[in-house]
Parts: C-alpha cells; sequence; structure tokens
C-alpha cells in the first residue's frame, strides 16, 4: 500500500503521514527539449534520461498551463492566484510594488502551518522589496536565492538584459544572491552556481528531521539568459554547430544530471518513498533571433570568480531551445508558450497511476491548492481577503492525479486580457497581433535562426478573434472560427465577463532600490522597505 492511499487516514508512512514535496521549476525550457518529447543526442540516446525515468514512474501532466512568462507564472505558484489576480507583467528586482503584493499568504507559510520544514533555492523572481516579499517572508525557513529574471552563473552579477551585436561579456554589476536573510557574500564566486544550489540541496536533505514533513522547492537557474555551463558539459554536445543551442543543451543535460544526483540522495535518506515530485517549465523555450554572437573561450581558463573562460557563454538575444511540434514560444500566446514539460513523480504517487499519461487541464496555480489538500491545512487566505486583495483560484487536482476522478475541476484559464482557454477551446480576441506564429522543426534552432527566428512570425487574428481546438489540434494548424460563430460567441462573451476580475497594482523601479544595494549590503541586492 502506498504513503498516498494511507494519508487520507493518517497512518504514518515512514516517519511523516504527510508527503514530503520536491517543486522543482525548470527556467525557459523547450517543449521539445526533454526526452520523452523527442529530445534525442546523434547517438539516438535520450537527452534526459533521468526525467525520462521519473516521468516513466510518474504522471505525465500533458496539458499542465503556465503564463508565457517567468514572473507571473512564479508568482501564480507563490500565492495560489493566477496570474490576472496578481501580475501578468514582468517584474525585476527593484519594482516599487514587489510581484506578490505584500498581505498575500505564500504557499510555504500555509505548509508550515502544517508542520512542514520549508525551504527554497535557485530563482526567486516574485519581488524583494520588503523583507516579506523574500523567500523567507513568504514562510521559507532558509532559502539561497537570486531576486530577479537571471544572474550570470559564476560572478551572479545580475544581468542586464540582451548586450546585442557584442560578444565581450560585461563588467559585473550588482550582485544577486542571497541567503535567507542576508547577501550570500561567503558563496558568492565560489563555483558554478547550480553546484552551488546542489550543494545547498544536500545539506538541507542531510540534516532534514525525518519527524517532520518537507518541502524543498528547486527554482533552477536552467536554462534561463544568459546561458552557462561548465566546459564539460559543452564538450558533450561539441558536434552541435549553433553555439546558443549547444549551450542550451548542455544546461539541460546538466540539469537532468543534477536531479538524479538529488534523486538519489533522497533515496539513500529513505526520503523518496513518501516523497511527491512536482516538475514544471515557467514558460516555453524561447525563440528570438540570436541579436550577436556568443562569447567563447578554448576552455576552462576562467576562475570561479569570472565569467568569462569557460568555455562559451551566451547573452545575446534569446534563441536556443525548441518548442517543436507545438507552435511558438515564451512570450507568445501559442501552446508553445504557455504548455509546458510537466510531471509528477515520487514514491508518493499512487502505484496505479505509476506510468500514466493525463490529458486534463491543469495550471500551476493549481499546485498551492493541492499542496494545501495533502498537508491537511486550508487554502483560505484570510489575511488577503482583510486586505482586500484576490482569493485562491487553485482547485485541488490530487483526486485527478490519484486516480479518484477522472475530470479536472479546472476547465477555464483567463490567461490576459486577450487570451482565453475554455475546455477544448482557445480564443484569442479580434484584431490581437500574435507573435511567434511558426513551429520550426526538430533541429530548431538552426543556421536560419539568425535571419528567420520564430518569434518574428506574426499572425493578425480578424475582427471575429482566432479559435483554436487544442485538444485536437494542439499544434494550433487550424483557425476555426469562422466554421464555430457560436462557440467564438461563447468564448467572447465568457471572456468579457471574466476580464472584469482582473486585478492589478503599479509596477515601477525605485531608485532607492540599487541604492541600499551599494550603501547596506555592499553591493549585493536585498529589500529596501522596511527594514
Amino acid at each position: 500500500m502506498s504513503c498516498a492511499t494511507l494519508i487520507l487516514g493518517m497512518v504514518a508512512c515512514g516517519s511523516s503521514p504527510s508527503p514530503n514535496i520536491f517543486m522543482v521549476l525548470v527556467d525557459d525550457f523547450g517543449w521539445g527539449d526533454i526526452g520523452y518529447h523527442g529530445a534525442k543526442l546523434s547517438s539516438g540516446e535520450s537527452l534526459t534520461p533521468t526525467l525520462d525515468a521519473l516521468v516513466a514512474e510518474g504522471i505525465e501532466l500533458n496539458r499542465h498551463y503556465v503564463h508565457m512568462m517567468c514572473t507571473p507564472t512564479r508568482s501564480s505558484f507563490q500565492s495560489g492566484r493566477l496570474p490576472i489576480h496578481v501580475t501578468t507583467e514582468l517584474v525585476g528586482q527593484c519594482d516599487i510594488n514587489g510581484a506578490i503584493p505584500r498581505n498575500i499568504t505564500g504557499i510555504a507559510a500555509q505548509l508550515k502551518l502544517a508542520g512542514y520544514e520549508t525551504h527554497q533555492v535557485g530563482k526567486w523572481d516574485c519581488g524583494m522589496t520588503t523583507p516579506h516579499h523574500t523567500p523567507q517572508g513568504r514562510g521559507y525557513d532558509t532559502s539561497l536565492n537570486y531576486f530577479g529574471h537571471g544572474n550570470w552563473m559564476w560572478t551572479e552579477a545580475t544581468w542586464l538584459g540582451s548586450y546585442n551585436n557584442k560578444s565581450e561579456i560585461p563588467p559585473p554589476t550588482i550582485i544577486d544572491f542571497w541567503n535567507t536573510d542576508s547577501p550570500a557574500k561567503t558563496l558568492n564566486g565560489t563555483g558554478y552556481e547550480e553546484y552551488i544550489f546542489k550543494d545547498r540541496m544536500f545539506d538541507i536533505l542531510n540534516n532534514h528531521n525525518k519527524s517532520r514533513p518537507l518541502f524543498l522547492q528547486y527554482d533552477s537557474k536552467v536554462a534561463h539568459y544568459p546561458l552557462e555551463s561548465p566546459p564539460a558539459w559543452q564538450e558533450k554536445f561539441s558536434s552541435i554547430e549553433q553555439v546558443n543551442r549547444r549551450v542550451y543543451w548542455s544546461m539541460v543535460s546538466f540539469l537532468d544530471d543534477q536531479l538524479n544526483a538529488i534523486v538519489t540522495r533522497m533515496k539513500e535518506l529513505d526520503l523518496w518513498n513518501n516523497t511527491l515530485m512536482v516538475l514544471s517549465s515557467d514558460n516555453g523555450g524561447y525563440t528570438k533571433a540570436e541579436d550577436g554572437r556568443c562569447n567563447t573561450t578554448s576552455g576552462s581558463n576562467g576562475e570561479n570568480s569570472t565569467d568569462w573562460g569557460h568555455s562559451a557563454a551566451c547573452f545575446n538575444g534569446e534563441t536556443g531551445a525548441s518548442n517543436y511540434p507545438l507552435r511558438g514560444g515564451k512570450y507568445t500566446v501559442f501552446e508553445g508558450g504557455i504548455r509546458v514539460n510537466a510531471f509528477v513523480s515520487g514514491g508518493f504517487v499512487p502505484e496505479s497511476q505509476r506510468g500514466s499519461k493525463i490529458g486534463e487541464m491543469m495550471h500551476i496555480t493549481d499546485w498551492y491548492t493541492t499542496f494545501c489538500a495533502l498537508a491537511g491545512v486550508s487554502a483560505e487566505d484570510p489575511w488577503a481577503k482583510e486586505s482586500g486583495l484576490p482569493g485562491i483560484d487553485g482547485y485541488n487536482m490530487w483526486p485527478l492525479l490519484s486516480g479518484e476522478n477522472a475530470t479536472s475541476p479546472r476547465d477555464t484559464i483567463l490567461v490576459d486580457n486577450q487570451l482565453l482557454v475554455h475546455k477544448q477551446w482557445k480564443y484569442i480576441a479580434p484584431d490581437t497581433l500574435c507573435y511567434g506564429n511558426a513551429r520550426g522543426g526538430p533541429s530548431y534552432p538552426n543556421a536560419s535562426t539568425a535571419t528567420d527566428p520564430i518569434y518574428s512570425h506574426t499572425l493578425q487574428c480578424p475582427s471575429i478573434g482566432c479559435l483554436f481546438d487544442v485538444v485536437n489540434d494542439p499544434h494550433e494548424y487550424s483557425d476555426v472560427a469562422s466554421q464555430n460563430p457560436q462557440v467564438v460567441q461563447m468564448m467572447s462573451e465568457l471572456m468579457a465577463e471574466q476580464v472584469k476580475t482582473i486585478w492589478t497594482a503599479p509596477h515601477g523601479n525605485d531608485p532607492q532600490c540599487q541604492e541600499t544595494a551599494i550603501s547596506k549590503y555592499g553591493g549585493f541586492f536585498g529589500p529596501w522597505k522596511e527594514i
């Protein structure tokens, strides 16, 4: 009998009746860049043997939705709200209000009510305006994180965006590396960032009190820009001519090995049998133009505290990923932007469900409510309600995942004010200009990418809007709006009603943020209000 069966009666399995939760959020992970979606090496072997094995022992989530950009997706997971009720914008470290409103209870804080030990490692991207906006403020006992969209992986300097058409790595600016409640100064510049993250996770696992359930949130830097990986990993893919693609695949392969090490350690420590592992990307893979060459060196002559001298580093444009055969990618309304690689695994998955594939609709916000249900605590957020903020949007997906129910409780996602997904249908508002109107191929990106990237292809929806049947046509070959006027009318009316619920807050950079980074934290980002 599995732990999942026993939990309903609160009978102990191992040391804790509630499951350990290992949440892995991968960055910019292309649909076509995982083995079970077709990513194969020249030898015919899978790019991701560890992930393939995990999904084979778990449940593949074939219709798992997120936002088309990182901040809204991550804020949605941490808050339990759809992006339309927290933020649909990219929000930087220095934002005046932070990505998630201050008076919202995070998932880690909810799980602490059930006795969980809670830890976060990796990318945060949910705000740092006040201490309450940080991982610790949201309920994590510890964190080792960076706050922004991306940082350099050897120096942890914040990434300032594309350095278009230049190949020189820019000098480090403010360091984005935080250790629970202070700058991670003793760890900064000590090695490749993902190795530092692995060491922290090993420390967490080795010292975990098994009498309490564990919530470990791993927000990998793989594979957001700037692209960097150890030279040995890049050498494995030296046959790939397109440099961005070479480094991107080396990072994905690195992550696969990293997860193998973490899962192996959990098994050695007798934690895996009572663990629910969830993996999702935060959006589809990027498909923009190269906008300049990568910086390349001959090998490993760089120091740990420099971002040069570790083979190739790519930081111009955003290219390297493939969402084949889905249309579009990151930043786009198409399935390649919002329908992502996702699965559950671990010993907590009921034996009857292992090796299955679920095509029912889910959204990343649903994990908030699902985790609360598994922990035996309410997902409600009285603090937010008292503050006049939107309520929880997530549904408990455990009855679907456990096989108790065959259908999802979710049938609708308003992605933003121009995009609605309802049951089998996707509706894009009239006259919307849609970027990423192409699919590439199994070898994308390739030699033509520099002059003809997927993102540059556009579609202008007609005056009635665009309509796709994404269950029967997941690749979005056919706009069927003209053949289904009644469906278009229904979707238009539903969108109009749901748009009324959109919640927004003002966003913009506060100059005091960088001033505080210099004056208080010695050149590291950190909270600057209420300190």
